[in-house]
């Protein structure tokens, strides 16, 4: 199991220039005990991106070259110990994209355990968990940074590791002098992200409860995806419906202890957030909401600042940032953003414009607002803001969208932005290096939707009542073949 708890000391360490911040000693620690880029990110909810770029710098500073001499670094130094280590692992290439295939199953953490939301919600330390009558639960949600048992066993580990460096030395020594002269060079796996019109676009089973204004989200460590709430005819819905890719079937799950519409959900730390959104009676609501998908019950956690609907919503660098919006009255251009281990929010920096139904998406180690609609109506505007605990940060804009957006769908992959126009069904794309965008007809089969998410290498798109709930399917990524120099 990952552990991705942030390190209790704040203490950095020194290298001959630079020192190893506190984020870059935690991903250092998890190189240590052999997790994969794929894991890290999903452990700590940043892009793979990101944590090439963190590697490279780690690597930089400590004066190494690969995981291995990483690990021996992170040992000397105090950072893990030998028997949390896997140094027989093969090195990962930091220029090559982790496979979606090889996506850890782990437990997530959370710390402090959220309290089962109950009607009314109180506060967090009145309450005790309570099981549903639908799924046999423990009496209260398990601790998942509690250490497991040691045994016995582990006063070896440090011999085994030693035994298996050594046959893996040997193996490797045999390997190289026993390769044929007329060996064909070794192929290089490259990863290509951007929109096709050639591939080829799937309709898939519709949302057997089709509504309007849901919460949508992909849960990556099942691959499924999660429709929350939501409103039909004026009645605002409770409903929690999941999508099993493999099977193409809807599932409905507990309902949600508030009902809402204009909401949105995302995936943090192995449990699925929806904050604010609008009630039954209309009301902009400062709730937030917790699903556990393996348990499947519901938390509550701390309440907004304020309350807010129509807002953007991201995972990035293991926190949630809730972007913009609307409180009712008008709308906002604040940003909050929510610590999971201390169930904290804090305030952002503040969008340079106020907007709501915005659209995010992560993508180069940054975090993108996508146009939306502002004060005069939808907006050509966007912007970006880069990870960074300086409260002096500020969004800074980037090229204006080729035409207003009032409800874009935005995914970001690797050093591209892919941004859909339901309205105008229209795909574009932006190139971060180039600051430019440009236009992508989509086929006649595609089937786009304000509502999207990416899980694995898919992007789906799920519509509303009048589109009776259609899904449709997007195959964003594939992988090339390139010999290697």
């Amino acid at each position: 199991m990952i552990n991705a708890k942030r390190p209790s000391s704040d203490i950095l360490i020194m290298t001959n220039e630079n020192p190893i911040s506190e984020r870059e000693r935690e991903i250092l620690r998890l190189v240590a005990t052999g997790a994969t880029n794929q894991q890290i990110a999903i452990a700590l909810n940043i892009s793979v991106n990101t944590v090439k770029v963190h590697l490279r710098n780690i690597f930089a500073k400590i004066g190494v070259e690969s995981r291995t001499e990483a690990t021996v670094y992170a040992i000397r130094n105090g950072i893990v110990t030998v028997g949390e280590t896997k140094l027989a692992s093969i090195d990962e290439p930091e220029s090559l994209p982790d496979p979606a295939s090889l996506a850890p199953t782990y437990e997530a953490e959370r710390e402090p355990t959220p309290v089962p939301v109950g009607e009314p919600i109180v506060e967090l330390p009145a309450i005790s968990p309570a099981p549903l009558p639908e799924v046999a639960t423990p009496a209260s949600p398990p601790s998942l940074t509690e250490p497991a048992p040691r045994s016995s066993i582990t006063r070896v580990i440090p011999w085994l590791v030693g035994a298996i460096i050594l046959i893996a030395i040997l193996i490797a020594f045999l390997a190289i002098n026993t390769r044929p002269i007329s060996q064909t060079p070794p192929v290089n796996p490259t990863v290509s992200a951007f929109i096709n019109p050639e591939q080829r676009w799937f309709s898939r089973q519709p949302l057997s409860n089709p509504r309007d204004d849901f919460a949508l989200t992909g849960y990556d460590l099942e691959r499924r995806l999660y429709v929350i709430g939501g409103q039909r005819d004026g009645i605002v819905s409770a409903a929690v419906d999941r999508y099993d890719p493999e099977t193409d079937r809807w599932v409905a799950l507990t309902d949600k202890p508030t009902a809402v519409s204009h909401a949105r959900a995302i995936t943090l730390r192995g449990l699925i957030f929806v904050p604010g959104g609008e009630d039954r009676t209309g009301a902009v609501i400062d709730r937030l909401e917790i699903y556990d998908p393996r348990e499947q019950r519901w938390y509550s956690g701390a309440a907004l600042p304020a309350p807010r609907s129509r807002y953007a919503l991201a995972a990035w660098e293991g926190q949630l940032y809730l972007i913009g919006g609307w409180d009712g009255t008008s709308i906002r251009n604040e940003v909050f953003v929510y610590d999971p281990l201390l169930d904290r929010w804090e305030t952002g920096p503040p969008l340079p414009q106020p907007r709501r139904n915005a659209a995010v998406a992560i993508a180069g180690g940054r975090l993108y607002i996508i146009g939306g609609e502002g004060i005069n109506g939808p907006l050509r505007d966007s912007a970006w803001l880069e990870p960074s605990s300086d409260p002096t940060r500020r969004w800074l804009a980037i090229a204006p969208l080729p035409q207003p957006i009032a409800r874009p769908a935005a995914v970001g992959l690797s050093s591209t932005l892919l941004v859909f126009d339901s309205e105008r069904r229209e795909g574009l794309t932006y190139d971060i290096s180039a600051d430019a965008w440009s236009r992508t007809p989509l086929p006649a089969e595609a089937k786009v939707f304000a509502d999207a998410v990416l899980l694995d290498a898919n992007i789906y798109f799920v519509g509303g009542s009048r589109a009776q709930g259609a899904l449709s399917e997007y195959r964003a990524l594939y992988v090339i073949f390139i010999p290697g120099q």
